[in-house]
């Protein structure tokens, strides 16, 4: 599924340093999974998490095997982000604004990159098309997740956990759903999971000194059609404190 800041090209080089991290039969969370490009390539006990209430109720319908349009028109796709613009379920389900919002816009912006089926016959390529095929290729990967849309700070855990966090980066455009989100609040919660015996890894370009940079690599992003740029993708790492008895 292409979605923005998704880590589908870096996923195999950043998963095996993670999990050296993690225990036996330990919850692996992915608190903010977007793309579930990273949880799909996990094996065990896993939780998916997003704030995004219509992307979670696109995953959880693609688990159920919900009937679904293979072909979104731009009349069909007007009206589905009509109906999210209003916050209403008028004609379409949660699940149904999600899947045709990410299936039908550009560049998986979610109807903010606007239609992504115009090139349709000029190009040769049908990216809505492309886009159906790539995500449901995930679905068998992601069967036996249990899928959430919670505030990461409303999140309770019941034992220490493997966290993992791709969180809305600093100073980069973003959904509507994290355009607020509090960067040193944030921080500040990851170093109390820390005390409860969770453990920590962030995706960003930058993070507090206390966060261990553990991988880093030049990434081309050109999720702007005009823009094309090379930042430097990290890997942090909070280790899981011991909790005194």
């Amino acid at each position: 599924m292409k979605y923005m800041g998704s880590k589908n090209r870096i996923a195999n080089e950043i998963i095996p340093i993670m999990l050296k991290e993690r225990k036996e039969n330990q919850w692996f969370v992915d608190m903010f999974c977007g793309g579930c490009h990273i949880i799909q390539n996990v094996d065990g006990k896993r939780i998916a998490n997003d704030k995004n209430k219509y992307l979670i109720a696109m995953w959880k319908g693609l688990q159920e095997n919900r009937e679904r349009p293979k072909i979104i028109s731009k009349e069909l796709y007007s009206k589905a982000r009509t109906e999210y613009n209003n916050g209403t379920n008028i004609e379409f389900n949660d699940f149904l604004i999600g899947w045709i919002g990410w299936m039908g816009s550009y560049n998986g912006r979610f109807f903010d990159g606007g239609y992504s089926g115009h090139d349709v016959g000029k190009t040769h390529r049908n990216y809505i098309d492309e886009q159906i095929r790539n995500t449901e290729s995930q679905i068998n990967n992601l069967k036996e997740v249990k899928f959430f849309s919670r505030d990461y700070k409303d999140f309770k855990f019941k034992e220490p956990c493997f966290i993992y966090c791709d969180i809305p980066y600093k100073d980069t455009k973003q959904y509507a759903t994290s355009k607020d989100f509090n960067h040193d609040i944030f921080f500040e919660w990851c170093r109390e999971m820390s005390k409860q015996g969770h453990t920590i890894f962030v995706s960003e370009y930058q993070a507090p000194k206390d966060f261990e940079c553990i991988w880093e690599k030049e990434i081309t992003n050109s999720m702007n059609q005009t823009k094309t740029y090379k930042p430097i993708e990290k890997l942090f790492f909070l280790k899981a404190r011991e909790i005194k008895k």
